[in-house]
């Protein structure tokens, strides 16, 4: 059977994007963490592995948010786009706009 409709949940989309600007945040954020957990550990040698391993993960992190950055930008394009469809169907409907 096929499907008559289409149903966006708006408050879903947005609970979404403020997920990602979190997620984008602390991704960011790694580095400041892992230097302050080095510090927090109380032994030299862990310490070290900590900031080696914060350190080269420091590329992959700036990669992964500005992934999330673009994934965002995705999602409220997405957002605004069925919004204006809304409003333009319902201009249709309501006999407003032809």
């Amino acid at each position: 059977m096929a499907r008559t409709s289409l149903n966006i949940d708006g408050l879903g989309l947005e609970a979404l994007l403020a997920d990602l600007a979190a997620v984008k945040a602390e991704f960011e954020s790694g580095d400041s963490s892992a230097s302050a957990t080095a510090e927090a550990c109380g032994h030299a040698r862990l310490a070290e592995k900590i900031s080696s391993f914060a350190t080269n993960g420091n590329d992959r992190r700036a990669q992964l948010a500005e992934q999330i950055t673009e994934l965002g930008e995705a999602l409220s394009t997405i957002d605004t786009t069925f919004t204006e469809v809304e409003q333009e169907l319902e201009g249709v409907l309501l006999g407003g706009d032809k």
